[in-house]
């Protein structure tokens, strides 16, 4: 397989409704990416919008303590298609990633692009991003896993969430855990240390 150049990383981090309540229906509540430019080690663009979920629109109370968004945030906010629609606009904003074989997604898990956005996109009526199978197309099927990134790179046997990667590494979690921004800013913290030890970020086609 050829090897694309990256210049930059779109570190995502969804935070979606939860509880007992949600029968498996879950919707996307959060919606933060960090536009990382590899060469000049920045962040050099930010999207980030809380979505109104519309299946079960009130919030349950095990989703407000894990994620700290609360019932007010999420009615005052867009339903996902309007969303959805600005962060296309994101990407194509000032030509900064005008080259979808330049960037790549990076998220904590296989979660965020392999099930929670497929699955909105349905619940949303919305095939922009699928194709006719219902799987992700380009450039969101485009992403780096950083769980197996740290995992290879370290040479350890499992791999680990967030929270456990920065205890590796002995750097202390900024912000709330499960506050999708924050959990955006930490894993780029864990990205960063990563650089600084000799990793380099790789997409293959």
């Amino acid at each position: 397989m050829a090897q694309s150049k990256l210049r930059h990383l779109l570190v995502l981090d969804f935070e979606a409704t939860c509880g007992d309540e949600i029968k498996g229906q879950n919707e996307i509540i959060e919606f933060p990416t960090l536009v990382y430019n590899l060469e000049n080690d920045e962040v050099q663009a930010t999207f980030h919008e809380y979505v109104r979920p519309v299946v079960h629109p009130r919030l349950t109370p095990f989703c407000t303590d894990l994620t700290g968004i609360t019932q007010d945030v999420v009615d005052a906010a867009d339903t996902f298609p309007e969303v959805w629609k600005r962060f296309q606009d994101f990407l194509k904003r000032d030509d900064l990633l005008g080259d979808p074989s330049s960037y790549a997604f990076l998220t904590c898990g296989e979660w965020d692009l392999q099930a929670m956005l497929p699955r909105q996109l349905v619940t949303s009526n919305n095939d922009h991003g699928l194709d006719e199978s219902g799987k992700m197309i380009p450039p969101y099927n485009r992403y780096i896993n950083v769980k197996k990134a740290f995992r290879k790179h370290y040479k350890l046997r499992y791999e680990q969430g967030m929270a456990s990667m920065l205890r590796h590494l002995r750097m202390p979690l900024e912000g709330r855990h499960h506050s999708g921004i924050d959990d955006c800013k930490n894993i780029l913290a864990i990205v960063r240390r990563m650089r600084e030890d000799g990793w380099k970020p790789e997409w293959n086609i």
